[in-house]
């Protein structure tokens, strides 16, 4: 590996990390509440909080954002819950931290779903319900519909991730079949006021997206989410019951609307990257248009369209339609870095680095990869084969064999994905 080559990765590695900072749940929760006093503004709205407030965080960043709130409120906090994917001390005497199960639904989000429709209802109806959401909310909370079993909701949700859907039509599905998701929390909330904070992992769409939505609905119907099996080719793929409870609705339930504010995503870290890189001396450029499809062919993509001594900044999330019974271990990001590596060796240069944000990227325990134009020759060298790797969706170990994998651990954040590749 060349001088020059390390170089580019450090550098990589630096403007990931400034990605993170940019969109730290904690950080960017208090910087947006430090100016509220009595009364806090959302959407525009002006709200008391002299009455209390109880919080409800949910999501990946919900330890943060919980943290940031009880900072600055303190004893005005009634009573909270945190709803995260790991367990960290609880910020305050009166919160509860509870870890739902990701990427699947399990009995922990049963108990926390439940958790947070006991929250809700309950305390005075002077008290402000605020609502701190972030990406991976859809699976560590849920009580499922009425007629639905949570088996079926466990099921559906397989067929979701491993049929490749994108997070934004998933969540059409999802929230239909939900207690907790499309408003359903701010249905339970007594007639409290509701205000919701969010940190968006969904690229390019819109705010009650986010988690399935549990204080905004979506105005979709049963019919929206049929479609949506249809579209993928998943509609005998679910639960039977699942399918008639489709089939039987004929409107989603109305919900008053409630204030919200999205206070940090995936543009934002791109754009923070990029200022790093500058800083750096680096040529750069933010692709406006979101990361979204196929990640291997939009991996093959980006690395064709790159120029030598540009940087190319890129936002989103991808999807990997997993066709074999026994994938191996790795995620979008590496499968994506696996396929770039390839790319780069043809042309004899360049650099890739696909990361996630929350650090876990698919079915590992890693946050993506950094590949340049000798990975594949590394790999060779160790007896490896990229294009079996490929093929059995492996690509975790190839890429740690080659000292190319990423690993952060759980980082707080979440907001979808960071691709940065050099001609």
């Amino acid at each position: 590996m060349t001088a020059a080559t390390r170089s580019v990765r450090a550098a990589f590695l630096a403007a990931y990390q400034a990605a993170l900072r940019a969109v730290d749940p904690y950080l960017v929760t208090r910087e947006r509440l430090s100016a509220a006093g009595d009364r806090l503004e959302v959407g525009g709205e002006q709200i008391d909080t002299r009455g209390g407030v109880r919080v409800l965080a949910v999501g990946k960043g919900a330890h943060g954002m919980a943290g940031a709130a009880s900072a600055i409120w303190g004893d005005r906090v009634t009573a909270g819950l945190v709803v995260a994917d790991h367990q960290r001390p609880s910020p305050h005497p009166r919160v509860t931290v509870l870890v739902g199960d990701h990427p699947y639904p399990g009995q922990a989000s049963l108990a926390a779903g439940r958790a947070a429709l006991q929250l809700v209802s309950e305390g005075q109806s002077g008290e402000l319900v605020l609502v701190l959401v972030s990406g991976g909310g859809s699976a560590l909370m849920e009580v499922p519909a009425p007629g639905i079993t949570f088996e079926d909701l466990q099921e559906v949700g397989r067929v979701l991730v491993t049929g490749g859907v994108p997070i934004a039509e998933m969540n059409v599905v999802r929230r239909h079949l939900s207690a907790v998701k499309n408003g359903g929390i701010a249905r339970n909330a007594g007639g409290r006021r509701v205000a919701s904070l969010l940190i968006s992992d969904v690229v390019d769409g819109p705010a009650h997206a986010i988690a399935s939505g549990p204080t905004l609905p979506d105005g979709t119907t049963a019919a929206d989410a049929l479609q949506v099996l249809a579209d993928h080719g998943l509609e005998h793929r679910i639960p039977p019951a699942v399918k008639e409870y489709l089939d039987g609705r004929r409107s989603s339930p109305e919900s008053e609307r409630h204030p919200f504010e999205v206070i940090a995503d995936g543009l934002g870290a791109a754009e923070a990257a990029r200022r790093d890189l500058e800083g750096r001396s680096f040529e750069t450029r933010v692709m406006e248009a979101p990361l979204v499809g196929d990640a291997e062919e939009t991996a093959r993509r980006v690395v064709e369209s790159s120029i030598r001594g540009l940087t190319d900044v890129y936002w989103g999330e991808t999807t990997v339609r997993i066709d074999t019974p026994s994938p191996g271990r790795g995620g979008r990001n590496q499968h994506a870095a696996l396929v770039a590596a390839g790319c780069l060796a043809g042309r004899g240069r360049g650099v890739f680095g696909g990361f996630a944000t929350d650090g876990i990227d698919g079915a590992s325990n890693a946050a993506g990869g950094l590949v340049d134009a000798g990975t594949t020759a590394r790999g060779r060298a160790g007896g490896l084969d990229r294009m079996e790797h490929l093929r059995t969706f492996d690509s975790s170990p190839y890429l740690e064999a080659c000292g190319d994998l990423i690993e952060t651990g759980p980082t707080g954040a979440n907001v979808g994905d960071l691709w940065l590749v050099t001609g």
